[in-house]
């Protein structure tokens, strides 16, 4: 049995603790309110981007377009894993990668990985599996961070790229519902004739491409591509807050459990200090008459 002091000191530990999770409790609410505002704003644009690329790419002249027939010369495919360079959000980080690799080896993809955000880099290293890595934002992610890596991509998939070795691009990220349930997803983007028979997309035969839409898609592709890995940065920020906050909210929860066992086995130890002084005092006093 600890004692008193022991259990004192081990009380105002975990009540400090107790109180700096409190505070990235309340921290992670914040930025889950203004990540939710800037991620639902820009949901019109990329499903804008999106739309308008799946349309041009059902004209029956573009089947044998690069982007929407894919990279022939090629047989890897390429997983853009979305994490967080932090942790403290529960199995977020976690999810994703794994997300990753179990779709991979599920479908027989020889995948090369592109990671975003440290904590997923680490998941792959302490598995022995190779993998390239990106910085993630040090805040929110802006549609720069997006085009540049978009750019990237389009390198290793188009054939006169640095790279050329990508046939595929699945972009792994986390979808938000609501606060209390958020599930890691995986989206392919390229090539188009994949995502058209994902999707269902049917043709808006009212839009008209100027001049053709094989220069319309050379030109909109980079467009495209940072449109959709702009949403789901935003959205897997959205849930990495949501997460974390969950995640913190537990942590105090549990902090204030110990506390509160920790005050009881106090006061039990006192009480019996008080008890034994008042038997010593009587059996002294006992003692004398």
């Amino acid at each position: 049995m600890p004692s008193m002091k022991a259990i004192k000191q081990r009380r105002a530990s975990v009540t400090n603790m107790q109180q700096a999770m409190r505070a990235m409790n309340l921290v992670a609410t914040a930025k889950l309110q203004r990540a939710r505002t800037d991620w639902q704003q820009i949901r019109t644009f990329v499903n804008s981007a999106d739309t308008a690329m799946l349309n041009a790419a059902m004209d029956t002249r573009m089947a044998e377009h690069l982007y929407v027939q894919g990279n022939t010369a090629a047989r890897d495919t390429l997983y853009l894993v979305i994490t967080s360079d932090r942790g403290k959000c529960g199995g977020y980080n976690q999810n994703a990668a794994k997300t990753a690799i179990t779709h991979a080896t599920t479908h027989g993809k020889n995948g090369k990985f592109l990671i975003v955000g440290l904590k997923g880099l680490e998941y792959f290293i302490a598995r022995g599996l190779a993998a390239q890595y990106e910085p993630a934002p040090k805040s929110q992610p802006s549609y720069t961070d997006a085009q540049a890596l978009a750019r990237r991509v389009m390198e290793m998939y188009d054939p006169r790229g640095i790279e050329r070795e990508i046939n595929e691009v699945y972009i792994v990220y986390t979808k938000f519902t609501s606060i209390l349930a958020t599930e890691p997803m995986v989206m392919q983007v390229l090539p188009l004739s994949a995502r058209l028979s994902d999707r269902g997309h049917k043709m808006d035969k009212s839009m008209v491409y100027d001049p053709n839409p094989h220069f319309f898609i050379d030109r909109m592709i980079p467009t495209y591509l940072a449109a959709l890995i702009y949403g789901a940065m935003m959205e897997s920020v959205v849930c990495e807050h949501a997460a974390r906050m969950l995640n913190m909210d537990a942590a105090t929860n549990n902090a204030q459990e110990i506390i509160e066992d920790l005050t009881l086995m106090f006061n039990r130890q006192r009480q019996g200090a008080i008890t034994q002084e008042i038997t010593e005092i009587v059996s002294g006093a006992n003692a004398l008459q």
